[in-house]
């Protein structure tokens, strides 16, 4: 059942001592597995609340309250970015809700942020700049943070692994074409595209967990797939822009910025993610029984073979991978 804003906010009236909210704004969010409201309260305060529609969502909400605690004070003045704080927890329906500070700011999609990017001052730092050093922020953090907070800690093979399952319960749905799944299997069964260091990721980036005020990046929100893992994970949302020198100039700021140079296979593998959403977005589908998501997710996914066989990528007999270890991202794949 969804909980609308008005009904949120007298949720945290009820449950949060000192919190008198007077109104009650949409906020974005993932309405697939979230209800978010943005609470303005008596002070003239903004807060933001997210409540779990289900258990996998309760999971995500309380494993993003362990690493945001586990976020120092020292941590987070040495952040170019803020960080949300959890001020308060509601349950509801067995599950938790939680109230967290909130920075008034703006969201934009990709394309938007593009532009922005784009029409920078002479002199001051672009967007893409921005966001390949706090990509490159993020994944140099120190992995004790997720360890001590006992957040998943994944190998590189445990990660392949995990894809290579997800591919075999794709597979059977038989709704994604077979030229995909040939694909997708040649890259996960290439142990050279497989070798990297896992690092620190943020593990759900994209440009709705960014807030921008007067076009600048000031607060990075939701953490609750935060885990060690596989660093072109934060680079998969990129797929979707439409200027590719854009994603381009993220990844090499975010090249220059790291202390060690990321492995050849990155946007190869960011790539991988990107198009294998759309499985991902039809499973979800299929699950929740949304013959609409379904019927999304299989067209996509049908649109992506063609457009792949029109530039040679996929053809009857093989699969030929457009991006070589050392190319960026295509931005070809647009998010469910």
């Amino acid at each position: 059942m969804t909980v609308t804003p008005l009904q949120l906010a007298a949720i945290v009236s009820a449950g949060v001592p000192g919190l008198y909210p007077v109104a009650a704004l949409p906020s974005a969010d993932d309405a697939v597995d979230f209800d978010s409201a943005i609470i303005i309260d008596s002070a003239d305060k903004r807060w933001r609340v997210r409540s779990p529609k289900n258990p996998e969502a309760s999971v995500r909400l309380e494993a993003e309250h362990v690493i945001l605690q586990s976020f120092s004070a020292g941590l987070r003045a040495r952040l170019p970015f803020q960080v949300p704080t959890i001020v308060g927890s509601v349950p509801v329906d067995g599950m938790q809700t939680f109230i967290y500070t909130h920075i008034p700011g703006s969201h934009y999609d990709i394309d938007e942020l593009a532009e922005i990017s784009s029409h920078a001052k002479p002199g001051t730092e672009d967007l893409a700049t921005a966001l390949g050093r706090i990509i490159a922020t993020i994944h140099v953090m120190p992995t004790t943070i997720i360890e001590d907070a006992d957040l998943p800690v994944y190998t590189s093979e445990q990660l392949r692994q995990r894809r290579l399952t997800e591919l075999e319960r794709v597979e059977k749905t038989g709704k994604v074409p077979a030229g995909l799944i040939r694909r997708w299997r040649e890259l996960l069964t290439d142990p050279h595209i497989w070798n990297f260091r896992p690092r620190v990721i943020h593990g759900d980036l994209n440009e709705d967990n960014l807030v921008l005020n007067q076009k600048k990046v000031t607060e990075v929100t939701g953490w609750s797939e935060v885990c060690v893992g596989d660093p072109a994970m934060d680079f998969s949302w990129l797929l979707a822009c439409e200027d590719r020198s854009f994603s381009d100039r993220v990844m090499n700021v975010y090249t220059e910025q790291m202390p060690q140079r990321p492995d050849n296979s990155l946007a190869l593998r960011a790539n991988l993610y990107a198009e294998f959403a759309l499985a991902q977005w039809l499973i979800r589908g299929i699950e929740l029984e949304d013959q609409a998501m379904v019927d999304e997710a299989f067209a996509m996914l049908h649109q992506l073979e063609n457009d792949l066989r029109r530039v040679g990528e996929i053809t009857d007999d093989k699969t030929n991978f457009a991006l070589s270890p050392d190319d960026k991202p295509s931005g070809s794949v647009a998010a469910p």
